[in-house]
């Protein structure tokens, strides 16, 4: 007897935690939207890129020079050291500087790329802080729970349910 009364218990238990569940689920309202596809619609994003690109052309040349240098004292080098003009101290020094030369591009390459990068967010963080707030204010002021970001791979398997809520957020941000 004691058995059927915790089995009915558990029962009862069982269909009231699915039952509440049912009933969050019916008032919980859920949206999504690509955010890649709202950066890009973004005039500035499109700038933000074609600036970016142009520093990171700058910086290239930079470096294609000191490399082309670079790359003209190794041929040298080669050139005396096969038509032994070179005594072993000379090669031993000549070895020492181009190694010098060739970590020092190296670093220079590094550079560029921390450069790069911090371009890059110094021209992304506006904008995104920007998406991110009308995403918040859509979902504020249209009562969602959630907004999914469905342009990550594989995050969302199934949008049932789900308002895209793009264009809310396009309005949002004036585009």
């Amino acid at each position: 007897m004691k058995l059927i009364r915790k089995i009915a218990f558990l029962a009862f238990a069982f269909a009231m935690i699915m039952g509440s569940s049912n009933s969050l689920n019916a008032q919980s309202k859920y949206g999504h939207l690509n955010y890649n596809n709202v950066l890009e619609l973004m005039p500035e994003y499109k700038r933000g890129n074609t600036q970016l690109e142009t520093y990171g052309n700058q910086l290239v040349e930079q470096g294609k020079s000191r490399l082309g240098k670079f790359q003209a004292e190794v041929q040298e080098y080669q050139r005396k050291e096969q038509a032994g003009e070179l005594t072993g101290l000379q090669i031993k020094q000549a070895q020492e500087r181009l190694a010098k030369e060739e970590q020092a591009i190296l670093a220079l390459e590094q550079q560029m790329s921390e450069k790069i990068a911090k371009k890059r967010t110094d021209i992304l963080q506006p904008l995104l802080t920007r998406v991110d707030k009308a995403i918040e204010d859509v979902g504020r002021e249209n009562g969602y729970t959630m907004i999914f970001n469905t342009s990550m791979f594989g995050f969302i398997l199934s949008l049932e349910d789900s308002d895209d809520v793009m264009p809310l957020v396009k309005s949002k941000l004036g585009l």
